[in-house]
């Protein structure tokens, strides 16, 4: 029963405390690079090997005006990356630097690509959607970064001060609730805006798609997050038990005699 105790007082806690970490940390840097890893984790991949775009009244194929032109983008929490598809193959040739507040605007991208004055055959879905990306992605950002920091404080607290459960309470609640808003976040827009590209299709020749892994990990380590509040909850509840048994102990002088009701 002692191993157990421990094992609900330190080690479940800190073992999820440090997983919810690691999995945002991955989220965080997804896409960063063109690497076998990193460039696996974006959010969403914008497919335009069959583009099509009016501008000033004239219909033309991107790959018309850039035979080089990427078949897809694909879009991170800090840059987006580029490359080509054969075969349903994806590789990815390029990626941008990163920036501190980061959002995608495909429809930029590819004018500036393109060479070309403003889009207009962008249907309104997509243009909703697009409006709304700017402001959430940095919230986003602004919430997973702030999830790690304090995730980060809520392990060392918990490695250092175990003992006291309600300080490793209280310190797992900020860092869940950034999480859980960041990644509910990410998840609602890059779904609508992948629908919105995939219903445009006929118009824009686009298709869309969330990525599987990447939001895998994200809510992973939301329900990392879950169960690190509620084992330092149980922490909480169990201190409290052991000291009270403590307290509950009397001690009487050697030669001082016990009270005539307890002979």
């Amino acid at each position: 029963m002692g191993a157990l105790r421990v094992c609900f007082i330190v080690c479940f806690p800190l073992f999820f405390t440090l997983a919810a970490l690691v999995l945002t940390i991955f989220v965080i840097i997804g896409n960063l690079e063109n690497n076998a890893v990193l460039s696996k984790l974006y959010f969403m991949r914008l497919n335009t090997q069959h583009l099509s775009v009016t501008v000033d009244g004239n219909n033309f194929a991107a790959t018309s005006v850039d035979p080089s032109f990427p078949g897809f983008f694909q879009v991170g929490l800090w840059n987006y990356c580029e490359g080509t598809v054969s075969d349903n193959v994806y590789a990815v040739t390029n990626c941008t630097a990163t920036h501190g507040l980061f959002y995608f605007n495909p429809l930029s991208v590819i004018e500036d690509r393109l060479g070309v004055g403003t889009i207009a055959n962008v249907p309104s879905q997509v243009t909703s959607a697009l409006q709304a990306a700017k402001a959430i992605s940095y919230v986003m950002i602004i919430l997973y970064c702030i999830s790690a920091i304090v995730t980060a404080v809520e392990f060392i607290t918990g490695l250092f001060c175990f003992s006291s459960g309600i300080c490793t309470v209280l310190a797992s609640l900020p860092p869940l609730a950034c999480l859980v808003v960041a990644t509910a976040l990410s998840t609602a827009l890059y779904f609508v805006e992948a629908q919105a590209f995939n219903d445009a299709n006929n118009v824009l020749g686009t298709t869309a798609s969330t990525n599987t892994i990447t939001f895998g990990i994200a809510w992973a380590a939301v329900a990392a997050a879950v169960l690190a509040t509620i084992f330092w909850c149980f922490s909480f509840c169990c201190a409290p038990i052991r000291d009270r048994r403590k307290s509950q102990v009397v001690y009487h002088p050697v030669d001082s005699p016990l009270p005539m009701h307890q002979l």
